[in-house]
């Protein structure tokens, strides 16, 4: 089901940066279909039962983004697009919501943070890059499994991992940052020696700035009993050891995560790429980047 509306308001504060404080989504629900997606529960206070086929379509956003804007003018803060739903989600090809999104952005000047599974970006390049030339621009692509096969699996409507990094290439000297999240390593899965060296080379090759890697994190235990029947299908000789490892958690243990930073670690000062995003304060003044 897509239900159009006219929302109220776009723009919503956080109690604390991830990795900023402000964020908009043009749509709640996701046609992406992340079978780790954090925002599944968000679908129930609203009398909605599929967060991957129930979507609902802000088709406003832009005249509300536009008002909201217009009286936080003085409030420079970057705002981030798509920390709860993927803002260039296949039906963003019909709606066509974000050229509309980011004329507004660059009106006011605002900078943002997009974060995306998605090669559709390229499609609004020039509206990005004359954005960037008057506010700051982050851009992050969300890479789970860098195997074109397991990630088809976890993330069936996304980009192909090689597609989504060589979009995000397409931004780098324009935009203030790029940066993989890969986010989240599914243990036992997506976190093997060799995926990531083939993940860090490609970024180092292309000139990414950054790589944040984090374990996956399975919130409620709705989410968790359903992770672990795609495990048990796909993946039956390491599913009881994944489910050992959730089966009493959320996230994994101590020892898991040490051993996950040392191959992090030393595949950064390998390649020379490093978690180092900075965020973007409000007092932080804007320098416009140069190509040449």
């Amino acid at each position: 089901m897509i239900k159009e509306i006219q929302a109220k308001t776009v723009i919503h504060k956080h109690n604390k940066a991830f990795p900023v404080m402000y964020d908009l989504n043009p749509y709640r629900g996701c046609t992406v279909g992340c079978k780790y997606c954090f925002a599944q529960y968000s679908h129930y206070y609203v009398d909605l039962g599929n967060f991957f086929k129930d979507i609902i379509v802000k088709t406003n956003v832009d005249k509300c983004l536009d008002i909201e804007l217009y009286k936080k003018r003085k409030n420079k803060q970057q705002i981030k697009i798509g920390g709860v739903t993927d803002a260039y989600q296949p039906i963003e090809k019909k709606y066509l919501l974000m050229p509309k999104i980011l004329k507004i952005f660059k009106k006011y000047r605002i900078p943002i943070f997009i974060s995306t599974k998605s090669d559709l970006i390229l499609r609004d390049f020039e509206l990005i890059k004359q954005l960037s030339e008057v506010a700051a621009v982050d851009i992050a692509v969300s890479i789970s499994c860098f195997d074109k096969k397991n990630a088809k699996i976890f993330e069936p409507a996304a980009s192909t991992p090689k597609k989504r990094i060589e979009a995000l290439s397409k931004f780098s000297g324009i935009c203030r940052s790029t940066s993989i999240l890969n986010m989240p390593v599914i243990p036992y899965i997506s976190d093997n020696y060799k995926e990531f060296d083939e993940m860090f080379a490609m970024s180092k090759e292309l000139k990414i700035d950054n790589i944040v890697s984090y374990p996956l994190h399975l919130r409620s235990q709705k989410v968790k009993n359903n992770f672990f029947s795609i495990v048990r299908k796909h993946f039956p000789k390491v599913a009881t050891q994944f489910i050992e490892l959730y089966k009493n958690s959320s996230s994994p243990n101590i020892e898991y995560i040490s051993n996950l930073n040392e191959i992090i670690y030393s595949l950064q000062k390998k390649y020379d790429i490093y978690d180092s995003y900075t965020p973007l304060h409000k007092k932080q003044e804007f320098v416009q980047l140069k190509l040449f």
